[in-house]
Formats: structure tokens, sequence, C-alpha cells
């Protein structure tokens, strides 16, 4: 018994002093990295910026669309439907900590068939000579049954925790990815103004080419000109008829897809402005260590290097006793209707302590796992960071390198014009070849091609901006 004693004592003695070992709490200023005070390149920013954002490109078709996909987009619904998954997914996970309770009633029947003890066991029960003899027994009860255990190490506590940090992750990542499609579909439907105004273009060029041809021709038939200056132009013509379908499958099918963004059957036929917005939104100012609390992904990533850290330090309690306060109540009677009667009350209560004594080293193998797990997570944060950064340096200059290149192809369309109308009158008087016109006709398409391009990407990559720095609230 003193041995028992002792060994009990021993028990005791290290489960307190073990118990209470901790792991140091992770802080992002651990991460050795050197953040500047401002970004490389000069932010566009405006501080009145909203929430809708979408509002400053003054484009009622575009609130439309917005409206729409915020309402039957199935992206968002999917994303609405994975963030209640995570929601119940950590209340399982939390629910270790309370106690469980079961209630069960039951009435069984028993029947004793006593033929085979013989006549002997006929005689014992006063049967008749022949006749087969048998018992009934019948119990009911009601019972109530508890397990809970004692978190004294903080083990249950810290898988709680870890979950709830984790579901913040999860609606963190959720969130950023409800954002990004928003965005996404936006720049998208830019894409489709474009394409149409690229049609457009493609048109106006075919107008052009086909009043060039005529001209050719009719000189052409009354000896003025050559055969060859006629096929130039009637290929021109034909060449731009093709470009013109291939403008016009391109629009359809980007309208197909604004179609299924927002939940319709894909016609091709979604409505879109013609033209693209002059305003473009800017951006609340920032400074790159606004990154680590603006940026969702960004403070996912903290969040699930927390929860490592809190699920390594319950790996580390697996490997202390745990202790369970078991227990038992009801009644027990043989008929139903008196298991509602005190007089047949039983119950117990106890508590269990089990120890890990020998697992094949399966216990602290798993506490080695978790905590690389976590050194992964804390990497990845890392990574998360630089490529955040990089990302927004990124953005910001090409910001500039879209402003410069479309101040000198705004200046370029003009001089292309020029170029074309002066080509055809030099024709017309004879000075120079059909060839030259139609170089120059070609290369004012081409650089009206290019504006546009250059204006829908000056959209695009603000949206992307837009992104990169976390979103646009105050």
């Amino acid at each position: 018994m003193n041995r028992l004693i002792k060994l009990n004592n021993l028990i005791l003695f290290v489960v307190l002093t073990t118990g209470c070992a901790n792991i140091s709490k992770f802080s992002i200023d651990s991460i050795e990295l050197d953040v500047p005070e401002e970004w490389n390149t000069k932010i566009p920013y405006n501080n009145s910026l909203t929430g809708e954002w979408w509002k400053q490109f003054k484009d009622e078709n575009l609130e439309k669309f917005i409206t729409e996909f915020q309402k039957n987009s199935p992206d968002l619904k999917s994303i609405a439907k994975n963030r209640l998954i995570a929601y119940q997914s950590s209340k399982i996970n939390s629910a270790g900590i309370f106690p469980s309770f079961n209630a069960n009633i039951r009435a069984d029947t028993s029947v004793q068939n006593l033929t085979g003890f013989g006549e002997a066991g006929s005689a014992l029960f006063g049967a008749e000579e022949g006749k087969v003899v048998s018992f009934e027994n019948r119990t009911a009860g009601l019972g109530l049954n508890l397990q809970w255990e004692l978190d004294i190490w903080g083990r249950v506590l810290n898988g709680r925790k870890a979950a709830k940090k984790s579901y913040k992750a999860s609606s963190y990542d959720l969130s950023y990815l409800g954002f990004s499609s928003i965005i996404r579909a936006t720049q998208l439907y830019f894409r489709a103004i474009e394409a149409y105004g690229q049609l457009k273009i493609n048109e106006e060029s075919y107008q052009s080419l086909v009043e060039i041809r005529d001209l050719v021709k009719d000189r052409y038939e009354r000896g003025l000109k050559s055969s060859l200056d006629y096929r130039l132009a009637e290929t021109s013509v034909l060449t731009s008829k093709v470009s013109i379908e291939t403008r016009k499958l391109q629009l359809n099918n980007l309208n197909r897809r604004l179609e299924v963004l927002v939940g319709k059957y894909p016609k091709g036929e979604y409505e879109i402005s013609k033209i693209l917005p002059q305003n473009i939104p800017d951006i609340n100012s920032s400074i790159p260590a606004d990154l680590i609390t603006r940026r969702p992904d960004i403070k996912s990533l903290l969040l699930k290097v927390e929860s490592e850290e809190l699920l390594l330090a319950q790996a580390r309690r697996n490997l202390f006793p745990g202790i369970m306060l078991n227990g038992t109540g009801g009644t027990s009677a043989q008929k139903l209707e008196d298991i509602f009667n005190d007089d047949y009350g039983i119950w117990n209560v106890g508590l269990s302590l089990t120890a890990p004594i020998f697992n094949g080293g399966r216990l602290r193998a798993a506490a080695k796992l978790q905590e690389s797990v976590k050194d992964k997570s804390k990497d990845d944060l890392l990574n998360g960071l630089l490529n955040a950064f990089s990302e927004v340096e990124q953005l910001l200059e090409l910001e500039e390198s879209l402003v410069t290149q479309q101040i000198s192809i705004n200046s370029a369309v003009k001089q292309s014009l020029d170029a074309y109308n002066l080509s055809k009158e030099r024709y017309d008087k004879g000075v120079t070849i059909l060839e030259s016109v139609l170089n120059t006709q070609r290369q004012y398409n081409n650089i009206k091609s290019q504006y546009l391009s250059l204006s829908r990407q000056r959209i695009d990559n603000r949206l992307s901006l837009l992104l990169a720095l976390g979103g646009n609230s105050n």
C-alpha cells in the first residue's frame, strides 16, 4: 500500500511540474524581414474611397452587373457555403471542452424455458405433467450518462482555441476570395467593353478600306490605275472582314462568360456599356507595413501560425495523464411506469486517470510532426508577405509605365491620322503608291487599338492594385 501511495505521489509530481510547460507565443515581429517605410513607387491614393468602389466608374451597366453578381453568382454562393462549412467544423472541434450528457430509456423482457430441466424442473415450478414450463422477467430503466475530461493541462482548451483561429483564418481566406471574385468579374466586364471597342475599330477600318477599294476600282476601270492596285485594295477589304468576324466571336464569348458569372444562360447578349469609363477609382493611402493588417490572406496566414502553435501545445500535453469524470444516474424497475419513481433510483460517479506509458513513441512523434507543421506555417507566412510586397511594387511600377505609354499613344493617334490623310491626298495626286496608303491606314487603326487596350489595362491594373492592397476600407 505504501509503495502504491509513493507511486501516485510521483505521478502527481511529474504531472504538476511538466503541466506548466508552455511554448512561446508567436509574434509577427519574430520574422526577420526588412520592410521599408514607403513604397518604391508613389501610390495614387484618395482617402475618400468608399466600400462601393465600382460606383466611381460612373457606369450604370457596371453597377447593375455588380448587383447581379453579388446576388446570383454561383462562385459567391459556393464561398458562402464554404464559410458555413468552416463554421460548423469549428463548432465540432471546439465541443470537446464541454461535458457529454447522454440519456437513454430501456425496456427489456426475457423468457426462460425450463423444459430442458426435465421433470424435476417442471415439478419444482408446479407444472402439470407434459406441459412446457417457462417464466418471464421484465425490467425498465431511465438513465443519464456523463463524461467530462477535466482539462487541467489545457489540452482541450488549446484545441478549442486552435479551432477558433483556424475558422477565423478560413473566414479571411474566403473574404479575400470573395473580394477577388468581384475584382476579376469587373475586369472581365471591362474586357468585354474593350472587345466591343476593338470590333468598332475594325468596322471603321473596313469601311475606310471599302472606300479606298471603290476609288481604286473606279480608276482601274477607267484605265488610270493598274490591276495590282485594285487587287491590293480588294485583299485588304477581305482581310478586314475576317478580323471583324474574329472580334465578333471574341465579344460574344466574353458576354457569355459575364452571363455565367451572374447565373444566366450564356446567350452572348449581356448588356454592357459601349465605351470604357474615364474615371478610375483611387486607392487608400498605404505603407508596406499596412499589408499585415489590411490583406485578409496575410491575416489568415498569421492566424494559421497561431493555430499551429496551439496545436503543438496540445500535442505535447497528450503526453500527460488524462483525468475523466464519469457519472451515471437513473432508475431501474420491473414496471415501465415506475422508471420515474425515485424509489427505484440508482447512481454512481467516479474519476479515472489514464497515463500513457508505452505507445511505441507515437505521441512524441505526433508532437514532433506538429512542430514541423508549425515551422512550415511560419515559412508560408514569410513567403506570403514577400509575395504580397512584390505584387504591390510590380503593380505600382506598371501603373506608372501604363500612364507614360498612354500619353505617348494618345499623341501617336493624332499623328497617325494625319499621316493617313496625307497619304490619301498624295495618292490622289499620283505622288505615292497605294501600298503606302494601306500601310498608313493599317498603322492608324493599330495605334487606335493599342490606345484602347492600354486604357483597359490601366483599369485592370488599378483593380489589381486595389486587391493587392487588401481592399478599400479606411
